[in-house]
């Protein structure tokens, strides 16, 4: 700066002739300056940008940076956010597109009508250049009338989003008004995105269809069903190819979908069983993990113990193999019917009993938190020990081993003792008669019920499971109940 600076020398009498003020501006004093700027085409900011690290410089700076444990892939659950196919051994099998049920709807739309309108507007005598061309323009005109509906079903879905204070009801509306739609909890934000969706005429909603991949990967009864069909077209398109060219092509077809519904078909119990590289068990179990998790993973998992001679690894495999089949929350809505009525069988404890007590009558609450009259305390507790001491009575006549028309005739009997016994004998009345009408309505569920809930029993130690002794008795109530609810008419109920 100095040199240049100092080696412009201008002469002395032209600052003494300038007489600047605030609107002329003088830039003389910038033109020695310009060389000082390393300016090139390739970097223009290159001037700005601090000496370039040696390779020896960037190691040095590497190693005193502080360790980052990033999450893999195998760690993370990426169910909600697409992944990236950045490594070929580990695709990403899950993560396909899938189109809505519209996009279905007017694509089968599509193909109808440009065979309508190729075999109305097309003459015969045309030549085959004529046909072509005749057919590319129906076919544009049919896709662009698809972009259109589907562009209007988009807009009427964002008209919808873009209205939540006119459509939703009070309470999310509130939510909706006070806060951005994106930061609700998730729960809310469904529970909108379902009234919305409701609020949509039927034929602009945008659902997914249901995806023959997606279900063959969550059901296996639904992937032997696939490939059934599968197998079957296959064998009924076979006469009609002719040619070798036509039935190697129906065969590629064929395969083709056989991948897409059963990608891992060479993952076999067998082939596992006689695998003895480590690295294909290592692949095939990653593969598994990142498909639908069969319980093929564990024989994998066992298969590498057996090769490593590790006694341990086959203990561990067999161990979350029993964890994994354990059924305790898998229960589907009817399911869920008859775990409420095994909950409602187990006789209450005295702490439930007066919760239960407490929960119903806010008066009761008070008065135990506040009440310093000790008789009325004792008159409280008087109550629900007669309440729980009528319905073990009860419940001791249905665990009985006495005949059915026995075990009715000492129910009514256990009944009539007092008022407390009237109603734990009307429970257990009402219990037989519902669950009777569930068993027979859905006699499979039930059955799938009273396995899952024995293996409840049979693991205990989880922590949202019961114990053993009360699925003991659960089930033993329930056998019991069912047997008696013919022998009941309605009017004790």
């Amino acid at each position: 700066m100095r040199r240049a600076i100092g080696g412009f020398k201008p002469a002395a009498g032209l600052f003494a002739e300038q007489k600047r003020t605030c609107v002329d501006k003088w830039y003389g004093h910038l033109l020695d300056l310009a060389p000082l700027y390393d300016w090139s085409d390739e970097n223009p900011h290159e001037a700005h940008k601090g000496r370039k690290r040696v390779p020896n410089e960037v190691q040095q700076e590497l190693k005193s940076l502080p360790k980052t444990e990033f999450c893999s892939m195998w760690e993370v659950d990426n169910k909600e956010r697409p992944r990236y196919w950045s490594d070929d051994k580990n695709p990403p099998t899950y993560d396909f597109w899938t189109p809505s049920a519209l996009e279905l709807r007017t694509d089968r739309w599509v193909a109808k009508s440009m065979v309508e309108r190729a075999e109305r507007e097309i003459p015969a005598n045309a030549s085959e250049e004529d046909k072509n061309t005749m057919l590319n323009d129906i076919q544009e005109e049919c896709l662009v009338e698809q972009d259109d509906q589907l562009q209007r079903a988009r807009k009427v879905n964002w008209f919808a989003h873009g209205n939540m204070m006119d459509i939703l009801p009070d309470p999310l509306r509130e939510k909706v008004r006070l806060d951005v739609f994106e930061d609700l909890h998730i729960l809310e934000r469904q529970q909108i995105r379902a009234i919305l969706n409701d609020w949509v005429p039927e034929k602009y909603r945008l659902e997914d269809a249901p995806d023959m991949r997606k279900m063959a990967i969550e059901s296996p009864k639904h992937r032997l069903a696939f490939l059934d069909a599968i197998s079957k077209i296959e064998s009924q398109m076979d006469g009609e190819a002719a040619t070798p060219e036509k039935k190697a092509a129906l065969k590629a077809v064929a395969d083709f979908y056989r991948r897409q519904v059963h990608p891992l078909e060479a993952i076999t119990p067998e082939a596992i069983k006689n695998c003895t590289d480590i690295n294909t068990l290592e692949q095939w179990s990653r593969d598994l993990f990142y498909y639908n998790g069969d319980e093929l993973l564990f024989d994998c998992w066992a298969r590498a113990g057996e090769l490593r001679k590790d006694a341990s690894v086959g203990v561990f495999a067999a161990q979350v193999q029993s964890e994994f089949n354990d059924q305790v929350i898998d229960f589907n809505e009817e399911e869920r019917q008859f775990f409420e009525l095994f909950q409602k069988s187990i006789p209450l404890t005295e702490k439930e009993f007066l919760m239960k007590q407490m929960a119903e009558n806010p008066v009761l609450e008070e008065t135990l938190k506040h009440s310093s009259d000790i008789h009325i305390l004792e008159e409280i507790e008087a109550f629900y020990n007669e309440h729980i001491e009528a319905e073990k009575a009860v419940v001791d006549v249905l665990v009985g081993d006495a005949p059915v028309a026995e075990m009715v005739d000492s129910l009514r009997e256990v009944g009539s003792v007092s008022n407390a016994h009237y109603i734990g004998a009307r429970k257990y009345k009402t219990l037989a008669h519902e669950l009777t009408f569930l068993a027979d309505k859905h006699p499979e569920e039930y059955a799938s019920f009273l396995e899952k809930v024995t293996a409840m029993g049979n693991h205990h130690a989880q922590p949202t499971a019961p114990f053993a002794a009360r699925v003991i008795l659960g089930t033993r109530l329930f056998d019991s109940l069912v047997s008696i609810s013919d022998q009941l008419s309605h009017d004790e109920l």
